[in-house]
């Protein structure tokens, strides 16, 4: 840190300013004075003006701040008014950090530069605050020193000093001076600070830079030399002395002298070198200098002016000299060299190349003829690529990518050559890089060499070899003797024997003496007639184990039939064939039961079928699910419910006799095959007592287990013959077992078949609608009749069918109806409903709206979660704009648990309503159970009430029921004004149906919406 105090600060009664005061104090004397224009100088005639707009100039130009205000472009005259610049455009305009303090530390002014180096938006921040609210407590501590030390003196400072700013530690040069009152007393310190960190970074690589020079200077390896053309001396460096092996007295001579150095045969040539350097301002030449041993050795010396007279005669000329004897002797050798070079590139065999950075060739020798056919002086310019085969084109460029990248320096590949007749060449390619001063790539060089007839040899014993090392079989090569020659890695992997331990071994160490001598005899017999032996043998493993291989052994003969080798391949099967055994049971047996599997089910049941057409006989095929098994599957784990599922393969093989089949299908199904029933009466007898074995409890871990089952049962012939078709049968059956209240068993029905596969058919058909996005949503309003208020929409489902047009809900929902897929339907149902009604919101538009849900859908499990994710994933919909229609029939089930769900989605802010109201088994038991805020009556009911009493009086009933227990009450199918009014007579004001509107798309819903809000 260093620090200058200012012994010629302007006084509180100068009118002026010395020239040589600093920026720092010229600023400090028109802000504390708040004048835009100072004079500046002694003498009236030759008084200069400082005008604010000037040293705000000065500073915006990067001057430093002790800068003498003599070194700028000062005004001869004072300022116009109409042209000053005020003190707080100078202080927000300065590029530097400016502040003014009372004596208690506390900031009076300050600019925005200083506000954001102390980390505040605007000045007015800083204001009133001192420095240990603003700085570090070490930071704040020295400001308020120096503050006290220039209030003490009287007179202003500058330093050089670190200070933080915005997160960073910087250099500043600052300046502080003593703010004096009216009266003269100190009334606090104004201070500047500007940002010198860059330049004190200039100043301190300016001064490393200049050390680096004269270390360079110091060590430099050349010999220096100075001419003085004043006093004619030569004066040199050390390196020179040393370079000739001269002492210092050589360091200073005359002209003469050192012409006196210089070889004779050289000297004219030297002598008049210099005089032309004097002449055009340089010169270069190279010459032999005289060694203090005698020698002469060879020097390139530079030199050139570096200083003239006014008149351009030249003064002082300087120039290095370099030894490049070596250099010399090399070049003399290199020329000797080119010449054998040239023979060499001229006889040689492989392909000397050179290309330009496109890859042309720039030079080929006479082997490139030979080898591709081309004439050279043909082929230059082209490139390689140009006689590749087109499939190793890109081969020689991802081989060559590394050179191109720079990521090497030296690359190889082997690449096909089309020869100039059409054929074929395997050349070797090696290519290295030429390269120019900064490593960038300029050219290639490298040979090519014919290597054709070794890719073929090594294709062959690399085939050869691979055959024999990577070859699955053990292979094991032996003399006529059977002595081992060579295994392979197979053979030791197989036989667990390393490669040593066997070689001239007898092959007969692997024999596990379980084939009789009889068996080896054929073997020997065969190789010796054939030359072939294959079969199976069972041989011992180094640790004694026994394994099976399946082999084949063949005699190598040489020209006069001797046989010179054995040769045996051989495979170890003995995984293989216990694989065979494992999988012929696997294939066939359910793993975690052991019974048999649908696969081994089939044969056995054609094997029934059979059996039942050649003795006249019947054939019950079951189909069994088991009820409840989920729940416990689920309660106690998967390792219980497999042990459940052991136990029920046990008992339902205890019940059947021998010769029945007993299999499991999957998870908790069993399919039956009772043989030789007489007639169908007795499968009552059969399947109740296996129904009774099922229910019995089972016992496992301290838990008392119960599960039932639901069976179908099939016959054949009776109800076909094929065994997938008994199965499925038997297996439609069984759903209808579990529909009629399970732990029961029910006989297959024809006609229920093709009801069935309608069904299902008519379901698979409304799946695949929703996937094709053919399912949207219509919605109709409800009103008030007597505000005219709409007071919400009901969301119905429609078909858009591409072949029968627009379809209603009764003409394909009941398809669906009890199916799985049901369920899938209604959470699409809900979601695109919330969706909407969440989008209409976002559009301005708010009403409630009402979603029909099926019994099922209300009594599933997963219901309420879903609808509670369903509503979290529309936050800002208010969940009390969604009510959910139950249909009040007997599907509504139990009515605890149906309340119960309803209770969970009324906590969620979902209210209910009771659909058909009216048509349903208990009408008062609904209403009383169930907590539904409102009741919508039948259409069926609403459209014949004008013309029937019974109907009118049922109308009317419902209303006063609605009443009593306090729900709301809509009337469906309003179609007339007649219905209107009566249901208004009658106390019913809240209606839908035709005479409104009718169900419409969501878009067509937002705008009546919208225009019926406007009309009324």
């Amino acid at each position: 840190m260093s620090e200058r105090r200012s012994n010629a600060s302007p006084g509180r009664a100068a009118l002026r300013l010395n020239p040589q005061h600093t920026l720092f104090e010229a600023l400090s004397y028109l802000l504390t004075r708040g004048l835009s224009c100072v004079p500046v100088g002694e003498v009236e005639a030759d008084t200069r003006f400082l005008s604010a707009r000037t040293l705000l100039q000065a500073w915006r130009d990067g001057l430093p701040g002790e800068t003498p205000i003599a070194r700028l472009s000062l005004d001869t005259t004072a300022s116009e008014s109409g042209e000053t610049l005020g003190a707080e455009a100078l202080i927000n305009g300065l590029p530097l950090l400016l502040w003014m303090k009372d004596r208690d530390g506390r900031f009076l002014i300050v600019n925005r530069s200083f506000a954001e180096a102390c980390g505040q938006p605007e000045p007015m921040a800083v204001i009133g605050r001192t420095d240990r609210a603003l700085w570090p407590a070490e930071v704040a501590a020295a400001q308020r020193a120096d503050d006290l030390e220039v209030m003490a003196s009287g007179h202003p400072r500058t330093r050089v000093e670190q200070l933080p700013r915005q997160g960073a530690t910087l250099w500043f040069e600052t300046f502080k001076a003593p703010v004096r009152g009216r009266d003269g007393q100190i009334i606090g310190t104004l201070g500047f600070a500007c940002d010198v960190n860059e330049r004190l970074l200039a100043e301190d690589e300016a001064r490393r830079g200049q050390q680096r020079l004269a270390d360079v200077l110091a060590t430099i390896g050349e010999g220096l030399w100075e001419w003085d053309l004043a006093s004619g001396t030569f004066r040199h460096n050390g390196v020179w002395c040393r370079m000739l092996g001269r002492n210092v007295d050589a360091l200073e001579h005359a002209l003469d002298g050192f012409l006196a150095l210089v070889h004779p045969e050289d000297r004219d040539e030297v002598a008049s070198a210099l005089e032309g350097g004097l002449r055009d301002g340089c010169h270069t030449i190279e010459y032999r200098l005289r060694h203090a041993d005698g020698d002469p050795i060879w020097v390139r010396d530079r030199g050139g002016v570096v200083e003239s007279d006014p008149d351009g005669r030249p003064r002082r000329v300087v120039g290095s000299v370099t030894d490049i004897t070596a250099l010399r002797i090399t070049s003399e050798a290199l020329h000797e060299s080119q010449t054998r070079y040239q023979q060499v590139f001229e006889c040689v065999q492989e392909v000397i190349f050179q290309t330009d950075i496109h890859g042309h060739w720039q030079l080929l020798n006479p082997a490139w003829e030979h080898i591709s056919g081309h004439a050279v002086a043909d082929s230059l310019g082209h490139s390689f690529l140009d006689y590749l085969h087109p499939d190793d084109r890109e081969a020689r460029r991802e081989a060559l990518r590394p050179l191109v990248e720079r990521h090497a320096d030296s690359c190889t590949a082997t690449l096909r050559l089309i020869h100039r007749d059409g054929s074929l060449r395997w050349v070797d390619l090696a290519v290295r890089a030429v390269v120019d001063n900064d490593d960038c790539l300029i050219g290639t060089s490298g040979t090519l060499t014919d290597a054709t007839a070794r890719v073929a040899a090594e294709d062959y014993l690399r085939l050869t070899a691979s055959v024999f090392r990577h070859a699955r079989e053990s292979i094991v090569i032996t003399d006529p003797q059977s002595r081992i020659l060579e295994v392979n890695d197979s053979f030791c992997a197989v036989t667990g024997y390393r490669r040593d331990e066997v070689i001239g071994r007898n092959s007969r160490m692997l024999h596990a003496d379980l084939n009789d001598e009889t068996f080896y005899a054929g073997m020997s017999e065969a190789l010796r007639t054939s030359g072939v032996w294959q079969g199976e043998t069972c041989s011992r493993r180094k640790n004694g184990e026994l394994f099976v291989q399946l082999g084949n052994i063949s005699a190598v003969r040489n020209e006069a039939g001797q046989t010179t080798h054995y040769v045996g391949l051989f495979s170890d099967i003995t995984e293989l064939k216990e694989n065979q055994r494992q999988l012929e049971h696997l294939a066939y047996h359910d793993s975690l039961t052991q019974l048999p599997n649908r696969a081994l089910l089939a044969d056995r049941m054609q094997m029934a079928l059979a059996q039942a057409e050649r003795n006249g006989s019947l054939a019950a095929v079951a189909y069994l699910d088991l009820d409840g098994f989920k729940p416990v599957n689920d309660r106690l784990g998967h390792a219980t419910g497999d042990r459940l599922l052991i136990e029920i393969a046990r008992r339902l093989q205890a019940s059947t006799r021998t010769g029945d089949t007993v299999a499991r299908l999957g998870g908790d199904e069993f399919a039956l095959i009772y043989n030789g029933l007489e007639h169908s009466d007795e499968c009552e007898q059969v399947f109740q007592r296996l129904l009774a074995t099922i229910a019995r409890p089972i016992h496992i871990d301290g838990h008392e287990l119960r599960v039932t089952a639901s069976i179908g049962v099939t016959l054949c012939p009776l109800d076909g013959s094929d065994p997938d078709t008994l199965l499925r049968q038997a297996d439609q059956a069984m759903y209808l077992a579990k529909q009629n209240g399970r732990n029961a068993y029910h006989l297959f029905n024809p006609e229920r078949d093709r009801q069935l596969r309608a069904q299902r058919d008519a379901q698979i058909r409304i799946e695949s609608a929703l996937r094709a996005g053919e399912l949207e949503l219509h919605y109709q309003p409800k009103i008030d009749t007597r505000s005219n208020r709409l007071i919400g929409v009901e969301a119905l489902i429609r078909w858009k069918h591409p072949e029968l047009g627009l379809r209603l809900p009764g003409e394909f929902l009941p398809a669906v109806s009890e199916s799985g897929f049901e369920i899938d339907l209604g959470n699409w149902v809900l979601a695109t409903a919330v969706t909407q009604l969440d989008a209409w919101r976002g559009a301005g538009t708010t009403t409630t709206m009402s979603v029909n849900i099926s019994a099922r859908h209300l009594a599933h499990p997963d219901f309420v979660p879903h609808l509670k994710q369903l509503l979290d994933a529309h936050p800002e919909l208010d969940p009390g704009l969604l009510e959910l229609e139950v249909v009040e029939s007997p599907t509504l089930g139990d009515m605890a648990d149906t309340a119960r769900v309803m209770a969970a989605c009324n906590a969620l802010g979902v209210s209910f309503a009771l659909d058909d109201f009216g048509t349903g088994h208990s009408a008062l038991t609904s209403l009383r159970r169930l907590p539904v805020r409102s009741i919508k009556i039948d259409r069926s009911i609403i459209h014949n009430m004008l013309d029937d009493a019974d109907d009118m009086a049922a109308v009317q009933g419902m209303i006063g029921l609605a009443s009593a227990f306090k729900r709301e009450v809509i009337a469906e199918g309003v179609e007339t004004p007649r219905h209107r009014q009566a249901l208004l007579r009658l106390g019913c004001h809240l209606i839908q149906g035709h005479g409104i509107a009718h169900p419409m798309p969501a878009a067509r819903m937002q705008r009546w919406m919208r225009a019926y809000a406007t009309r009324h």
